[in-house]
């Protein structure tokens, strides 16, 4: 494999996690990765990646995707993720969601949001309370961003008081 750049420098973590990789550990490849990635070496970082990937490893595919939407190259993108989704990857399927979104398709949106979201995907969750606060169904908005919040999202915590407000304003108002 060889990927990495030997350096004199390599720490003995490093040459261990090469090692592994080349026995054909997909974790030690994609930590190589994010080790290449943070030494700027882009070439050695999609070569892990890739390798990874081709073994199944589902975080590597979805990190494969971000890479080609940052390059412009959206159809790699949503090649990659739908790699990924097939094996249960929920960042994944949220990135598809967030795409068919934004390309005005919002059947397609929710139907990605809703698999992240079985699969705990707080911002999915997030986005599908939104989705339901936006259709004025406020009690199944306040249930998508509870669960939102108690998986750790911040962004639910604060539409939690605002439709908490928009609750108290239409009580007032009956």
């Amino acid at each position: 494999m060889g990927l990495f750049k030997k350096k004199q420098t390599q720490t003995p973590q490093a040459r261990d996690l090469e090692q592994a990789a080349e026995l054909g550990d997909t974790d030690a490849m994609f930590f190589l990765a994010v080790l290449a990635h943070s030494e700027g070496d882009e070439a050695a970082e999609r070569g892990w990646l890739e390798q990874a990937a081709a073994l199944g490893h589902t975080d590597a595919m979805s990190k494969l995707g971000s890479l080609a939407e940052g390059a412009g190259d959206l159809e790699g993108a949503r090649t990659w993720d739908e790699q990924a989704a097939k094996l249960d990857h929920p960042g994944a399927m949220f990135c598809l969601g967030r795409r068919a979104d934004e390309a005005g398709d919002r059947g397609a949106a929710r139907g990605w949001f809703e698999q992240a979201a079985k699969l705990d995907h707080p911002d999915a969750v997030f986005v599908l309370g939104r989705f339901a606060q936006q259709a004025g169904d406020l009690n199944a908005a306040r249930a998508w961003l509870e669960q939102a919040a108690a998986l750790g999202s911040e962004e639910a915590e604060k539409a939690l008081t605002e439709i908490g407000a928009e609750t108290s304003g239409e009580d007032r108002n009956a």
